[in-house]
Parts: C-alpha cells; sequence; structure tokens
C-alpha cells in the first residue's frame, strides 16, 4: 500500500475519533489505533479493518512500542478541564510524552486537531481565557519546536455535536444563539485531513477549519435534527441555571466555562484567507446533508444504545 495511505491514530475511539476513522477506512487508509483500551476499541471497530495497539499517553515505553515504524500520526486528542495547572492533559504533557516516545527515523509528518479559538490569529489578548486553549496552545508550541513536520486543524464547532450531546431527546443550546457559527462535520473534516497527509503544502502550517455557510446555533440544531431526529427538541440553557448547576457537579462547573466562552466569542470566517480550502480542498456538506449520511449510515448509533 502506499505509504501516504497509512496512518496511526491515537484518540480514535473518541466522540470525534471514532466517525473520522470510519471515514478513512472508507477512504481506503491502512490504520494503526494506539488505544489505551483494546476492548473498548473491539466494541466501536472492526479488528479485521484496524490494527490496534495498546498504550497509554502517560507510559513513554508503551507509546514508543505503539509508534515503532509511524510515518504519519494523527492525534485526535481533547481537553476538558477548567485548571490550567492539571498535572497531565493530553494535549500539553501528553504530546510531550508522544515526541519523546517518537520513531524518528520513520515519522514524517504529524496531524492534530485543535480548538478554531486556539489558533492564534483568533485569540487576542483581550479575549476571553478558555484553559483549554491555553492548555492546546502549550502542545502546540512542543510540535513546533520538535522540527517534525506538522499540521494543526483548528476547528470550529462540530455539526456532529448534535447528535452526540442530545440527552432525553432534548438538545441544549449553550453559549451565543445569534451571531453566526460556521459548523464542520466529521466527513468534511477528514477530507481535510486527508488533503494534509504528506501534503508539502500544509507542512509546518496551521489551519481554520469552517465550513462555508454561517448559521446561528439554534438553527443549526434545528436544522440537523428536523432530519436525524425529529423528536428531539432543541431547546437554549439559561446561563443563571448553568450558573447554579456548576455549583454542584464538576461536570457542569466546565460546562458552565464552556458559556462563558461561546457567551464573549464571536466566530469570524477566516478559512479562505489562510488557504484552508486552497490547500486542503473544500467543504461539501450543508448541516442538514451531514445529517442525512449521518442517518443512513448508522455512524453514531452506539450512542443510541447508551
Amino acid at each position: 500500500m502506499n505509504q501516504t495511505k497509512k496512518i496511526s491514530i491515537i484518540g480514535g475511539t473518541g466522540n470525534l475519533g471514532v466517525p473520522v476513522v470510519k471515514f478513512l477506512l472508507q477512504d481506503g487508509f491502512e490504520i494503526k489505533l494506539i488505544v489505551r483500551n483494546i476492548n473498548k476499541a473491539k466494541q466501536l471497530f472492526d479488528v479485521n479493518q484496524v490494527q490496534l495497539a495498546e498504550a497509554d499517553l502517560r507510559d513513554v515505553a508503551g507509546l514508543k512500542s505503539a509508534l515503532s515504524g509511524t510515518a504519519y500520526l494523527y492525534l485526535n486528542l481533547s481537553t476538558q478541564t477548567t485548571d490550567i495547572n492539571i498535572p497531565f492533559s493530553a494535549e500539553r504533557e501528553g504530546i510531550a510524552n508522544i515526541l519523546e516516545a517518537i520513531d524518528l527515523g520513520s515519522i514524517r509528518q504529524i496531524i492534530a486537531i485543535s480548538g478554531l479559538g486556539a489558533f492564534d490569529n483568533v485569540q487576542g489578548s483581550d479575549r476571553f481565557q478558555f484553559i483549554p486553549n491555553v492548555i492546546r496552545k502549550e502542545g502546540h508550541k512542543l510540535l513546533k519546536n520538535s522540527s517534525i513536520p506538522y499540521t494543526i486543524l483548528h476547528c470550529s464547532y462540530f455539526a456532529d455535536s448534535f447528535a452526540i450531546f442530545r440527552r432525553k431527546n432534548t438538545y441544549s443550546v449553550i453559549g451565543d444563539t445569534k451571531n453566526p457559527i460556521f459548523f464542520t462535520n466529521c466527513r468534511d473534516y477528514s477530507n481535510h485531513l486527508i488533503h494534509a497527509i504528506a501534503n508539502e503544502n500544509a507542512f509546518y502550517k496551521e489551519f481554520p477549519i469552517q465550513g462555508r455557510k454561517g448559521l446561528a446555533h439554534p438553527e443549526a440544531a434545528r436544522a440537523f435534527l428536523d432530519i436525524f431526529s425529529k423528536d428531539t427538541k432543541v431547546a437554549v440553557l439559561p446561563g443563571g441555571i448553568i450558573n447554579i448547576m456548576a455549583l454542584f457537579s464538576k461536570e457542569m462547573k466546565f460546562v458552565k466555562h464552556m458559556n462563558d466562552y461561546f457567551s464573549s466569542s464571536v466566530e469570524e470566517f477566516i478559512a479562505e484567507e489562510f488557504n484552508t480550502y486552497k490547500i486542503l480542498g473544500e467543504p461539501k456538506l450543508s448541516v442538514s446533508d451531514y445529517a442525512r449520511l449521518l442517518k443512513s449510515e448508522g455512524i453514531y448509533d452506539l450512542l443510541e444504545k447508551k
């Protein structure tokens, strides 16, 4: 197989990792999944389609073994904390361990997912300090100082969230409900990722990943759910209720932090300014188109069983 069609992935069993892996498999990729929990991976993927290697981001020796021979590495990591001094974050200490463990004789490129707000060009010093983005930027510095060709994909809000975060037939909108968000999705994102692999025009660069059309959050959620799950209600969760719930729940404390961030941030369309479409390809799917695709292919069927 063409070496550029072989990729190792860390974070492939997460909410956004699973559909990306499945779309890459559809596109003919040979994938090694480096996972902490082999049994979870076996529930999510056909073991005849993917190679599984067990390793923990805290274990450099285990990572060294799992990453041996890797030419192209994709990091689908995430950070959910309000503590900037958290002792271990996948997107900071985890990246440091990966860089220590990587096989420098074989590695050709590291590609990492990130948030749009962690792109230096869109988050000035006067913006709300969203802790995950602060931590992500520290991980980005490690990648940039490694001398390994890197590509960082800074993503807008994923339309997949409308499927992932439904609770009891309700999807709750937090943050700004009026200003447009340029939603991406895992299918278009996978295409951008594919165009980044082994593309020298994408080396040592960061790209904003956005859809072409901006939609207000409630409008986008309704357009998606009318097709994906018509009985699901779209509710706007008031900030006051979030603040009260955050007093009693660690999870809601992070939701409050997200709400504060999204309420104070207005997304600008910058994908064309930074040549995302020119180098990584055009997005093809509207929010409604993507809902049809997910429903027809059953990508998130496992979530329905939880």
